[in-house]
């Protein structure tokens, strides 16, 4: 007997394609107003059923309907106009992308129906706050594909993968996973014009290259490289462009049919270790903001994401800002309109964050010794607003590793296939005496020096720290600063790098600053300093130093700064420890002089950059008024004690 369907009106929003009781609910959006309508696929069916929408059904460019009749039997659709089918952008489902890197036509691929029920049991959203955060960014894939990563090869570049690795990133005192773009796509850039029949499966690699003389080849479908003319595609690796944005990338699945389950395990046990998740999104200047808001909603109920770094549409973060349903959670971008968004109100809660590369510039800049450095480096360190939180990082995925920002002064893009014209060439960093690789001792020490010296840097910014991951073991890209496309080794994790001695090193050091960071409340205020002695305790909550103590050289040849930050800021009943950070950055000794303690109190070095010692072992200072700071380093300075309370009573004979 066939099937009859009918349709019945439905009333417009919210956009999308849902089973109901009564059968088959529409929401869709089109370019036209005549011959719309959608095509009904049962399991395994490749021709399916079509179901055109009249007039009736039409609210401007919108048709809503309810699909009635026998409906359980379909478990997939495409929408359809004029001949044509297309994925409904508001799908929770697209199959056909399963396989990395292989080319899907928007009309091979397929909308699932109906959505998989899952248990979040006692699920609870960390909420941490800024000033608590410590945040670790990574790509899914290339997180742990890599066989070094020491993950089984089925789960390698997957979600599951990602879940082996908490207890690791757990391990570092890290707070918030920030996710590169996990929506689903097609990871191939399609050129606009020329041949662009090839459908077959991509090979792992970078790209694949059409002809030339060096690189990937281009396959054809039965496996064939192609001659002639053909149209070079390549992997968007990284993943900054439109997609199906209420979709999770399924090639990052292990089993690829149950991708939406696999992000939930995902998230659900970050959850459990205390660790946000924070998802990138990028939107083109054109997306409207149902779209934007409604796909962030999605995440946030659906998969329990903790916040979102949007990227591309400057319209889009004022979208989704002002969403009341999205008050609670974090998101990030370039600056926002407090002035609309709070209306002169400070927030209760910072849920806003500025990712803004103004602490990357200055402190690489300090770092490297230039002059005119000191005065951005001290500014960028203070920045801590009340409306909303500052992400720094001294690297991201674009631009050098912290590894070859100590290694290379010149970008190596050339395997990107762009003549080495993509990229930033603005990379303020210094080799250390070497380009690229070396086995000299004195340069690997140097190298290792201003990597502990970077991190220093980091983890005493006021703002929350953030490092890529693989960052805190010497990941290296080559000199690569732009690995967009590079689906290989060059855009993987070196996970290898992080049995080297020096390596550990490294991390040891990046734990001792993050646990510092964390134990004390002065080192990670919720306000900015106000740099003055608003307690009355003979000290500011933050001054600065130089070869004589409360005189800084803050000249534009100046290369060095003592920071006091002052532990009597803290509540009684907590640790009240002076930290003295003494930086140096010119290339000979500075002597700083040392600000005296209250009395009862005494400074002791916690740790030198300088070379690899034993975190939170304190060594004595004999002479308390001076230390000596080798070149290009940085020491860390504790006054421990209890401070002497002066008798200010009166007597009376």
């Amino acid at each position: 007997m066939k099937n009859i369907l009918k349709l019945a009106s439905s009333q417009p929003y919210p956009m999308g394609v849902t089973r109901t009781s009564e059968g088959i609910r529409v929401c869709a959006s089109y370019t036209g107003k005549k011959n719309c309508g959608i095509v009904l696929f049962k399991k395994n069916d490749k021709d399916g059923v079509l179901v055109t929408f009249s007039e009736s059904f039409r609210y401007g460019k919108l048709f809503c309907a309810t699909i009635t009749g026998e409906t359980d039997e379909f478990t997939g659709y495409m929408l359809y106009e004029n001949g044509n089918l297309f994925a409904d952008p508001y799908a929770t489902y697209i199959e056909g992308f399963e396989k990395w890197g292989k080319n899907v036509k928007p009309q091979d691929c397929r909308c699932r129906l109906d959505a998989s029920a899952y248990d979040w049991g006692a699920d609870r959203f960390p909420r941490t706050k800024y000033e608590n955060s410590f945040v670790y960014t990574l790509h899914v894939r290339g997180y742990t594909k890599s066989p070094s990563s020491g993950i089984d090869l089925k789960k390698r570049g997957t979600y599951k993968g990602i879940i082996e690795k908490i207890p690791y990133i757990k391990s570092l005192g890290v707070t918030a996973v920030e996710l590169m773009p996990s929506y689903e796509m097609n990871v191939l850039e399609i050129p606009k014009s020329g041949n662009t029949s090839n459908s077959g499966n991509m090979p792992e690699g970078s790209f694949l290259h059409s002809g030339g003389t060096s690189g990937k080849v281009l396959y054809s479908e039965n496996g064939s490289i192609k001659n002639g003319n053909s149209v070079r595609q390549k992997i968007n690796f990284w993943g900054f462009k439109e997609g199906y944005y209420f979709a999770p990338r399924t090639a990052y699945a292990m089993d690829t049919q149950n991708a939406d389950l696999e992000f939930k395990d995902m998230v659900k046990e970050m959850h459990k270790n205390g660790l946000e998740v924070i998802m990138q999104f990028f939107f083109e200047d054109d997306a409207k903001e149902n779209l934007v808001c409604a796909a962030i909603r999605h995440w946030v109920f659906n998969y329990h994401i903790d916040g979102v770094h949007l990227k591309g549409s400057y319209l889009a973060p004022g979208m989704v800002a002002a969403d009341p349903a999205l008050s609670d959670m974090k998101i990030w971008y370039y600056g926002f309109d407090y002035g609309r968004l709070y209306c002169g109100k400070k927030p209760e809660v910072r849920t806003l964050a500025e990712f803004k590369p103004d602490f990357m510039y200055a402190s690489r800049r300090f770092l490297k010794g230039d002059d005119n450095s000191l005065g951005d480096f001290i500014r960028v360190m203070l920045e801590n607003s009340e409306n909303a939180g500052t992400i720094n990082y001294l690297c991201d995925y674009e631009g050098f590793r912290l590894a070859d920002l100590v290694s290379y002064e010149h970008k190596r893009n050339e395997t990107n296939g762009e003549n080495n014209s993509d990229g930033t060439d603005n990379n303020l960093s210094w080799n250390c005496g070497m380009e690229g690789r070396t086995r000299r001792t004195v340069i690997l020490n140097l190298r290792a020096k201003q990597i502990r010296n970077a991190l220093t840097m980091l983890m005493f910014s006021q703002g929350t720290p953030m490092i890529f991951g693989g960052d805190e073991f010497g990941n290296s890209q080559d000199g690569n600063n732009n690995p967009y496309c590079q689906d290989n080794a060059t855009g993987w994790i070196d996970w290898s790098q992080a049995e080297k001695a020096s390596n550990q090193e490294i991390i040891s050091y990046l734990k001792f600053l993050v646990t510092l960071r964390f134990k004390y409340k002065i080192l990670h205020e919720s306000k900015a300093f106000k740099l003055m002695d608003y307690k009355a305790c003979g000290y500011p909550d933050l001054s600065y130093h130089g070869i004589e103590a409360w005189r800084p050289d803050l000249s534009n040849y100046s290369h060095s700064i003592g920071m006091l930050y002052c532990g009597l800021y803290e509540k009684e009943e907590k640790e009240q420890d002076f930290f003295y950070i003494a930086y140096n950055m010119h290339w000979n000794p500075v002597t700083f002089a040392l600000p005296k303690l209250p009395d009862g109190m005494k400074w002791q070095v916690l740790n030198d950059t300088d070379e690899p010692s034993d975190n939170f072992k304190m060594s004595a200072i004999k002479d308390q008024t001076k230390i000596d700071c080798s070149e290009r380093s940085v020491k860390i300075l504790i006054g421990v004690g209890k401070p002497v309370k002066k008798n200010t009573k009166k007597t009376t004979k």
